[in-house]
């Protein structure tokens, strides 16, 4: 019902600024779509944003964004599925609902019609009312499950979203918000799914709070997610997930009450650090991961027993890793309400993936996908963009090893270039204490950002920052260089520290002059790298057209 949608859309391929194609940009209410109510025939804000970032994620119907919903890999047709928090919404509603990206290799992606609307089921046409959420889509989280695949056969996907309501259309509404889902309505025919139907079981509990986190299965078969008061539901099985049978666990003790809640297994060791990780393993490490968003995002680990069925099982810290329960920052900048999900590897493997919200101009983005990992020797998750990200790079527009850096020196790449690249740099770290790192900006007062490691010869720390943003960053004893990444894309940039044992998400001013430049107060030897970026959009068209990628 939505196919026609997607014609009308405003697409730009290419690695030249799609941003350039509108000049003018015009804000509406989260009920207003070009002066006239938004709906499933008329769901742009405004003209695309102008002087935006370009290689990531970013809502292209001229709406303001937010929160990633339910990212997950469609193992049907081999398809990446990415939802945010859109700021639209049908009338009686304010907002916001399920926006969607696709992609097939995590390097080109389309923008795609609403996915999910508050108050309706825009899969058939004219839409169904739906008037258990005819407020808002909050965020959600999806599923692979066995069974929800075309036909009833084979793993597929779920997503379980809050419905806001309220109690004059929804009589049972009391708390305001309750838990549904939605299922493809054409899986087989429909490879990039973008009609999203409610079963008529909805809603599948009434009267919970937001943000589901995504469900996990417990060893009886068990389903189970939580939401932001601690509170746990479950299902019993596979089959009873798909129709909608859900029930109240009880409030969790163990985990905190906080916003987009996140319950998963603790993810593969960092690279180069396989030996000390099976080590631990053995040994007895910290198997689960949960992380919550308060005031920031943040992740702690230790031990989870699921206990029996239709109990709330237990989460607590791990004897000899007691420190990493404690509470820790996932990124000390712009950065909130992150979701992950597992995922697929090029080489056949999973791995577990997030996506932050980057509160940034001009109207907030997602950040680059984030491959966590853990570093049993550092005693820390990590975080790193995906492999995949390299293949947004165009030639190299500087690359040269054994700079050596004293004071500023300027790398030599055309102005604005240095806007939308990637800067990557291995600084050998000095016998001496110093402080070192890179900046990216114009001649301009107040342009630009600066990104620094500030080392203190053998210390077990060193104190990093970017943008006015600071982070502790733990260093090994054999470690002899600091790997500084930085991605600039127009008006942020994303840092990553020593393989994202840091990561630093920080908003930018880049003007048309803008240069790159290593800096050092002592003389430090560095290899450099600079690589412009390719724009990230084509049409939804391409995507359906790309071979499958992965399994």
């Amino acid at each position: 019902a939505l196919g026609s949608m997607t014609a009308s859309l405003a697409w730009v391929d290419g690695i030249a600024n799609p941003i350039a194609r509108v000049a003018d940009q015009a804000w509406s209410d989260s009920q207003t779509c070009g002066g006239k109510p938004c709906s499933p025939s008329n769901q742009f804000c405004a003209k695309p944003f102008v002087n935006a970032p370009t290689y990531h994620l970013m809502d292209q119907h001229g709406c303001a964004e937010n929160d990633p919903n339910g990212p997950v890999f469609d193992p049907v047709h081999g398809v990446f599925h990415h939802f945010y928090q859109i700021h639209l919404a049908a009338p009686p509603g304010h907002g916001p609902d399920y926006g969607h990206f696709v992609s097939k290799d995590f390097v080109s992606w389309a923008a795609m019609p609403v996915a999910i609307w508050n108050g309706l089921d825009a899969s058939a046409w004219p839409p169904r009312a739906t008037p258990y959420d005819n407020q808002a889509i909050f965020t959600g989280s999806a599923a692979v499950v066995e069974g929800a695949g075309p036909g009833g056969e084979g793993p597929g996907i779920v997503q379980i979203y809050p419905g806001l309501c309220n109690k004059a259309d929804w009589p049972a509404c009391e708390t305001g918000t309750l838990l549904a889902q939605a299922v493809p309505a054409d899986y087989a025919s429909d490879p990039l799914l973008a009609n999203w139907t409610k079963p008529s079981y909805n809603p599948i509990m009434e009267n919970t709070q937001r943000d589901p986190s995504t469900p996990w299965q417990t060893p009886s078969g068990e389903w189970r997610l939580r939401t932001f008061n601690s509170m746990v539901y479950g299902s019993a099985s596979s089959k009873d997930l798909l129709a909608g049978k859900w029930y109240e666990i009880g409030k969790s003790d163990d985990f905190r009450q906080c916003e987009c809640p996140s319950v998963y297994p603790l993810p593969a060791a960092t690279p180069g650090t396989e030996a000390a990780y099976e080590e631990a393993r053995r040994a007895g490490m910290p198997d689960t991961v949960h992380k919550t968003s308060c005031g920031g995002d943040w992740w702690q680990l230790g031990s989870y027993d699921p206990g029996a069925p239709r109990s709330v099982g237990s989460f607590k810290p791990t004897p000899g890793w007691e420190d990493l329960f404690a509470q820790k920052r996932i990124d000390q900048g712009n950065f909130y309400a992150s979701k992950d999900n597992e995922y697929p590897t090029l080489a056949g493997g999973k791995r577990r993936i997030n996506w932050g919200w980057a509160t940034v101009p001009p109207a907030s983005a997602q950040t680059l996908p984030r491959e966590v990992t853990f570093n049993a020797e550092a005693r820390a998750l990590q975080q790193y963009p995906i492999e995949e990200i390299a293949g947004l790079r165009a030639a190299a527009a500087f690359d040269r090893h054994g700079v050596a850096v004293r004071g500023s020196v300027g790398l030599g790449v055309p102005a604005g270039v240095a806007r939308q690249a990637e800067l990557l740099v291995s600084f050998a770290l000095p016998s001496e204490s110093a402080t070192f790192g890179v900046r990216i900006g114009g001649s301009s007062s107040g342009d630009g950002i600066g990104c620094s490691v500030n080392y203190t010869a053998g210390a077990a720390n060193a104190s990093v920052a970017c943008g006015g943003v600071r982070d502790s960053l733990p260093l090994l004893a054999r470690e002899t260089s600091v790997e500084l990444r930085v991605f600039a894309d127009w008006t942020f940039v994303e840092a990553y520290f020593q393989r994202g044992r840091v990561a630093i998400t920080a908003k930018a001013a880049f003007s048309p002059d803008t240069v790159a430049s290593l800096t050092s107060n002592v003389t430090v030897a560095a290899d450099v790298s600079l690589f412009p970026m390719k724009s990230i959009w084509v049409n939804p068209d391409k995507v359906r057209a790309a071979p499958r990628v992965y399994k």
